[in-house]
């Protein structure tokens, strides 16, 4: 059932792009009203059908749907996300560092992933499913829809078909020959002729026929018999253009796009613009007469139109005949100055509507977008939080990497300080480019953007989430008036707002372990927020971003930001990494030094 809710949503995807570039063709054919033939409104349907059909597109910064596009994606990726999982749940530590902060939340316990090297990868596991019956039942109706649109169309074709049986096989074969030629058509094609329909039409899908009505047969007078050459000439040239499949395909991909009145009324309009091209087709190719003759053939069509071959969708029947006729009256052969703008026109269409926006990850180097996140107190600019979150499109995947603050950045060269040489201290005084350009060099990886914050910045993504439910390992007090800190904390579960959580993140005088241990606690109350709040809208991310923008520093614009949470809610796995570090065992007051292996197996995950 959950593939065949995550189809249904893709199909949705799809048919909401169709729908959009539906309604800039409609918009467009109607602006250009007669200026430009009906073979370049056909010829343009075919960008819709695409969209309608296959879900693979190129990226473009010439697209046509670049403030829609990134907004449905969200949207569907949202209801995926909805349906298919309640929540994503992980464990954050191992072994006995988890057991002596007590750090085993009730959250979904996962044993992590060691590596060679020994990085801890902990993945964000799935929790049980919780689907969405809402769209459960909106999938079932989708697929009886489908089921019931093709059973109806496949028996009355079959109806049709045993309704032909009778037919007898068209007799002026000239006349038949006559008119391939005027239009350059060299293939066979049988004509039948038959008591039981009352309008020409062509029907069959591996072998297309042309049936007529056996009062058009038959000619008393050149009059009727220049009237069948019409006939003739307007049904072998959908032939000659392969209408009998385009069609067909058209029509099964609307059968699995149902739900969408857009793309009704947009099939709709393809079947008039290809009947009326083929008009338009069939007078070009006419050697003597006018269009007022073919108008007059229309009109007689028209008052002896009957029933059969109106039902089926895979046989063509002449419809729209007061359009057709009005539209033909006034057809003139177009010259090559209008040729050439419909040519011109349809290329820009193609590119502009078949392309999709290009994503933040679209645009980097093997899908991936690493961003440097640190946090810093209030009324400072030494952070107290370092991590690396990066999306990597190829593997689907999300990363996320707490750096030490007491990492070491710079060489002990006896030119700087220990405080310069630590990463938070660097960080402190230099520009993020520069932390970011030092990082590069230390890890070895692209970083693209980063996020430079404060800890009241922290406080209001906590409140406006709602809180965080947490399992406090211990109880935390710890007083510094110089950096006005106060902390009070209660050891256990409970919900901790913003205030609360700064306590949380901040402190680190309790644990043996210092700032690992730190780190590890901040793991696992990030783990709790994504878990809890997973099914933040993309309508949110604006309102986040807006709330934080006011005393953050970022490269990451509005629009980046939404692209990169878009393309997380995507993501297959969510995990942590832990970046291996060494540390000097007789000085505890000594920078962390990255280890050996660290920079390839960092390389490995951003």
């Amino acid at each position: 059932m959950s593939e065949m809710l995550e189809l249904y949503l893709t199909v949705l995807n799809m048919s909401l792009t169709a729908a959009l570039a539906a309604l800039i063709i409609i918009i467009l054919r109607g602006s250009l009203g007669r200026a430009l033939p009906r073979t370049f409104s056909y010829a343009i349907w075919a960008i819709v059908l695409y969209r309608m059909i296959c879900p693979v597109s190129f990226p473009s910064i010439f697209s046509m749907l670049e403030r829609i596009k990134p907004g449905l994606d969200a949207y569907t990726s949202t209801l995926k996300a909805v349906s298919l999982t309640e929540a994503l749940g992980f464990e954050v530590l191992s072994g006995h560092r988890a057991q002596e902060l007590g750090l085993t939340p009730n959250l979904l316990q996962e044993t992590p992933i060691e590596t060679t090297g020994g990085l801890t990868q902990t993945p964000l596991t799935a929790a049980p499913m919780s689907i969405d019956y809402v769209t459960v039942v909106l999938t079932m109706l989708w697929v009886l829809g489908i089921f019931a649109l093709l059973l109806y169309n496949a028996v009355s074709y079959r109806r049709l078909c045993m309704s032909m049986s009778t037919s007898t096989f068209f007799e002026d074969y000239q006349l038949v020959k006559e008119c391939k030629t005027a239009i350059c058509m060299k293939r066979r094609v049988d004509v039948y002729e038959s008591d039981k329909v009352e309008s020409p039409f062509v029907y069959g899908i591996f072998r297309p026929r042309v049936m007529l009505p056996v009062s058009a047969a038959y000619s008393s007078d050149g009059q009727e018999r220049e009237q069948l050459r019409h006939i003739l000439l307007h049904e072998l040239y959908h032939i000659k253009r392969f209408d009998y499949l385009v069609k067909p395909l058209a029509f099964l991909a609307l059968c699995v796009h149902w739900f969408n009145p857009v793309l009704w009324a947009a099939f709709r309009l393809f079947d008039k613009d290809m009947e009326m091209s083929c008009d338009e087709g069939a007078v070009k190719a006419l050697k003597t007469g006018t269009c007022q003759d073919y108008a007059a053939t229309l009109l007689t069509l028209a008052s002896s139109q009957g029933r059969i071959g109106k039902s089926c969708a895979l046989a063509f029947r002449e419809t729209n005949a007061g359009e057709r006729v009005k539209h033909i009256v006034k057809y003139k052969k177009p010259g090559l100055a209008v040729g050439v703008i419909s040519v011109i026109l349809i290329i820009l269409c193609a590119v502009g509507l078949l392309s999709n926006p290009t994503s933040l990850a679209g645009e980097l180097e093997d899908g991936q977008a690493n961003v440097l996140v640190m946090c810093s107190a209030e009324d400072s600019n030494i952070p107290d939080t370092i991590l690396l979150m990066g999306y990597n499109g190829d593997r689907k995947e999300v990363n996320i990497a707490f750096l030490p603050r007491d990492l070491e950045v710079l060489p002990d060269d006896g030119s700087y300080g220990i405080a310069e040489r630590k990463l938070s201290g660097y960080a402190g005084g230099n520009p993020p480019e520069e932390v970011m350009k030092r990082l590069r060099e230390m890890l070895g990886i692209e970083i693209h953007n980063y996020i430079k914050l404060d800890t009241g910045n922290f406080r209001d993504l906590v409140d406006a989430l709602g809180g965080v439910e947490f399992n406090v390992p211990i109880k935390m007090v710890y007083e510094d008036p110089y950096q006005n800190l106060a902390i009070n904390l209660e050891k256990g579960r409970q919900v901790l707002d913003g205030e609360k959580a700064e306590m949380l993140i901040r402190y680190r005088k309790g644990y043996p372990e210092g700032d690992l241990a730190r780190i590890e606690v901040q793991k696992a109350f990030l783990g709790a927020m994504i878990e809890q709040k997973s099914d933040i809208k993309i309508g949110s991310v604006k309102e986040i971003y807006q709330l934080l923008s006011k005393e953050m520093e970022t490269d990451l614009g509005i629009e980046k930001a939404k692209k990169l949470f878009t393309l997380s809610r995507t993501a297959k796995t969510i995990a942590f990494v832990d970046v291996p570090i060494l540390q000097d065992s007789e000085d505890p007051l000594a920078p962390l030094l990255l280890a050996p292996e660290a920079k390839d197996q960092v390389k490995e995950k951003f």
